[in-house]
């Protein structure tokens, strides 16, 4: 049985930090999400049974052309008659070529053997080989099989691949998600507090009969609204805690919970990095996304294995041509060279072709049609990738001025309620208006973090739309 855990602060950065090598005391970074993701996370598990998986594949398709040693012993007997007793045991190794190579030796003796079962006192080796000429000579299923298991270990790379680049963006969001609420509450708190002092400011001056009861109330309405927001801001940000804590693996599978103790980190000590945003660099990569991404390298992987198929089902169009050669020899004195001549052998030819091909036609329309058909998924996920890239590429420039642009207007709104607060101690202004100008400074300061969060989300997003984020 699983439990959810609830580690220490100290065990977990302990743990990130052994790899890292550094320290950042409670702040879980992106740099050690991914951490845990590589070590512990179920999919990256099965990620690395893909690779096993395809290994094993490769294995069993290799014992296609494993020799073959095999031996028989018939024997007949009856009312203390021996009619036969047939021996035979030989080696077979097959070859890349579609070309068999075999040997072998016979022992028949018996009072009513069959004629075409007798050989020589000594028995009768023999060695030989089976070639085939028509159907079979390029390619057969041993060839096709193995030559597939050597495309699926390749393609088993790119599916894990595609595996992680999934895994590591959906925990990036969620982690961004999970910082944006975090510094949204902070920002709440900090309003609630400032509230108060206001309000007990306030109501100080009311006492001292330098401001009427109306702005009491006021003042305390200001606080309420506040604890309502910030309580709202505290549910979301428990709800992405949660939802970032299902990325959050240890060993033997097991489950960990993000505790109080562990905080994201604030977006006053993160600044945004813009260095893959240069046009130059985005054409090249648009250009590579054939070539580079893992689904596109999965779908020539899935076309070169669906090649092989049809041209297997293109051989089985050419008639049945088998040939075997035997050379057979008498051992003298234990000595099976001694006696060779080259006109003792035994020699057959195996000719067949069904006379429609009805079925062997409809197989290679239908591999012909596979190949069709995914090529035309390859083109319509290439165009997909394209327009993603593009998507979160003029995103991320966009979010990149509406950072610089919401910097400048924080600032601003900094700029305007200082200046009210100031005619407010001087009496020209109104505790209304303070509010306003606070609120606005607010709502300016919550749209900044929210558009820093989306900046980063769009950055890995453009990283994981080119395939590049594992």
């Amino acid at each position: 049985m699983k439990y959810i855990i609830y580690i220490p602060t100290l065990l977990f950065l302990f743990l990130a930090n052994s790899l890292k090598g550094q320290t950042n005391g409670k702040v879980l970074t992106q740099e050690k999400l991914i951490w845990f993701l590589d070590n512990y996370h179920p999919i990256s598990s099965q990620a690395t049974l893909l690779l096993k998986k395809g290994e094993s594949n490769l294995r069993k398709a290799r014992g296609g052309f494993d020799p073959y040693l095999s031996a028989n012993l018939d024997q007949k007997q009856f009312e203390d008659k021996k009619y036969y007793s047939l021996l035979n045991g030989g080696l077979r190794v097959p070859t890349w070529y579609g070309i068999e190579l075999k040997a072998g030796f016979d022992q028949n003796t018996g009072v009513l053997l069959n004629p075409e079962n007798q050989v020589p006192q000594n028995g009768l080796w023999y060695t030989g080989v089976s070639i085939s000429l028509g159907k079979g000579l390029v390619i057969d299923k041993r060839r096709a099989a193995l030559k597939q298991a050597q495309i699926f270990v390749e393609s088993s790379v790119a599916e894990r691949n595609v595996l992680m680049n999934n895994l590591y963006f959906d925990a990036i969001k969620q982690y961004w998600k999970w910082v944006e609420a975090w510094n949204q509450y902070q920002v709440f708190e900090e309003s609630v507090n400032l509230a108060f002092i206001r309000f007990n400011g306030v109501k100080r001056s009311y006492l001292l009969g330098d401001k009427p009861a109306i702005d009491t109330l006021e003042a305390y309405i200001q606080v309420q609204n506040r604890q309502m927001n910030r309580n709202q801001s505290f549910l979301v940000y428990q709800n992405t805690t949660l939802d970032l804590s299902n990325y959050l693996w240890f060993e033997k599978n097991t489950p960990l919970v993000i505790t109080d103790s562990l905080r994201p980190p604030s977006f006053e000590n993160i600044s945004l990095d813009y260095g893959n945003l240069i046009d130059s660099n985005f054409e090249n990569m648009l250009l590579q996304l054939n070539e580079k991404h893992p689904e596109m390298q999965l779908y020539k992987y899935k076309l070169t294995t669906l090649e092989l198929d049809r041209r297997l089902k293109a051989d089985k169009l050419k008639p049945k041509l088998n040939i075997n050669y035997n050379a057979l020899n008498e051992p003298i004195n234990n000595n099976v060279i001694t006696n060779y001549s080259i006109e003792n052998y035994k020699f057959g030819v195996e000719v067949g072709i069904p006379i429609f091909l009805r079925e062997q036609r409809g197989d290679l329309q239908l591999a012909k049609l596979k190949i069709q058909e995914t090529e035309l998924g390859q083109r319509q996920k290439l165009l997909q990738l394209q327009n993603t890239v593009k998507s979160y590429y003029y995103e991320q420039l966009n979010l990149q001025n509406q950072v610089a642009l919401f910097n400048t207007a924080l600032s601003n709104y900094g700029k305007l309620l200082n200046g009210e607060k100031r005619k407010y101690n001087s009496g020209e202004s109104s505790l209304f208006l303070i509010n306003s100008r606070e609120t606005k400074y607010i709502e300016a300061k919550l749209k900044l973090i929210a558009l820093k969060s989306k900046y980063n989300i769009a950055q890995s997003g453009l990283s994981w739309s080119m395939g590049k984020l594992y």
